[in-house]
């Protein structure tokens, strides 16, 4: 034995080492690949989609090819389509076989979906109605009164802020905010009435694009009457079905809700019910709103075809 001597005491230490324990990590902490995987399998399809954009985004970005063919090689070892998809976008090397079994364990709480409310509600949603001079005013106020009723907030977004006048000289309504200050984004979904203002919309680059912009981020759509053709024959919304203007059934397709006729056939005296339901629009849209998004629309490939 031999002793060392400091300020305030002596240590000993052995002469001999063996048998001591070596501190260092064990094997599971090395093991980098349980939980991603957990974490993947997790998603729902809408979700892995989400990832599998981000990543390419990301990889994109990078200019030295070590790093993109490298990255999809660590992705092959969580999972081998998760790898494919990303390396085919980016131009990594694309595995021929998975670089590390999966173990096919989810966790439903991994999903965003898993904290979805239990029953439909839109409180706090943000709608917004396009409108120019000659506008239906009963479809205005028909979704105004059916969203304040279950806590919704209805805005009015036309070419101008401050009067917009309606169809029949029957008022006016004013303008919360015009096509350029509020963008579709800062919107939770969309509706627009019937009304001769349609040839006034149709001309306005902006508001075209607040439709395209809204049916690709998968958000609700609405409309009514002359609405409807706004949508089909102007916005160009691909792969949806649209009702007939002189109907006043509901048709309701990848989150866009359509019926010929609104306006005085709804008085909203009581709060509006959020459910399926093919006959009633306000209850249709609404329940399509509480969905938050229409991921269907995305994963049929329908936003693609948009440019927005």
């Amino acid at each position: 034995m031999f002793e060392k001597c400091c300020r305030r005491r002596c240590i000993r230490y052995p002469s001999k080492i063996e048998g001591i324990k070596e501190r260092a990590r064990g094997k599971k902490f090395q093991e980098h690949y349980d939980q991603a995987q957990l974490f993947f399998n997790s998603l729902a399809p809408h979700e892995k989609k989400h990832l599998i954009d981000a990543f390419s985004f990301e990889l994109d970005h990078c200019d030295d090819p070590v790093v993109y063919e490298t990255y999809t090689k660590l992705l092959n070892c969580v999972d081998f389509e998760l790898a494919k998809k990303v390396a085919s976008n980016v131009g990594g090397i694309i595995p021929d076989e998975p670089g590390r079994k999966n173990h096919g364990k989810s966790s439903q709480s991994l999903s965003q979906l898993y904290y979805a409310p239990k029953h439909p509600l839109i409180t706090g949603r943000r709608v917004a109605i396009l409108v120019a001079d000659d506008f239906n005013l009963d479809d205005v106020d028909a979704v105004c009164g059916a969203m304040a009723t279950a806590n919704a907030k209805a805005f009015i977004i036309g070419p101008h802020r401050g009067g917009i006048h309606s169809q029949g000289s029957r008022g006016s309504i004013m303008a919360d905010h015009h096509f350029e200050g509020q963008r579709s984004t800062l919107f939770d979904a969309l509706f627009i009435p019937s009304g001769d203002h349609i040839r006034h919309l149709a001309k306005n680059g902006r508001a075209i694009q607040y439709v395209r912009e809204a049916f690709g981020h998968c958000k609700p759509i609405g409309a009514a009457g002359f609405g409807i053709a706004f949508l089909r024959d102007i916005a160009g919304l691909p792969g949806v079905q649209f009702q007939h203007e002189d109907s006043s059934d509901v048709m309701s397709s990848y989150g866009v809700v359509t019926t010929g006729k609104l306006g005085i056939r709804y008085a909203v005296t009581k709060k509006v019910r959020i459910e399926h339901d093919e006959k009633d629009f306000l209850a249709e849209f609404a329940y399509m709103i509480s969905q938050h998004r229409c991921y269907e629309r995305e994963m049929d490939g329908l936003t693609a075809q948009v440019a927005f």
